[in-house]
């Protein structure tokens, strides 16, 4: 499943019904990827040039 080590089954189920952080990634990644493009659609009506 994973490497963390959660030994009881109640924890583990508790751990897994959490919602994951998300991961912070950095402007140049989100830009490299195309990431930044849909965040900036979703975020402003402004129309893209």
């Amino acid at each position: 499943m994973s490497n963390r080590a959660l030994w009881s089954m109640r924890k583990r189920h508790e751990w897994l019904a959490k919602p994951a952080k998300s991961k912070r990634i950095r402007r140049s990644t989100r830009i490299r990827c195309g990431l930044q493009d849909a965040i900036d659609r979703k975020a402003g009506d402004k129309p893209q040039e």
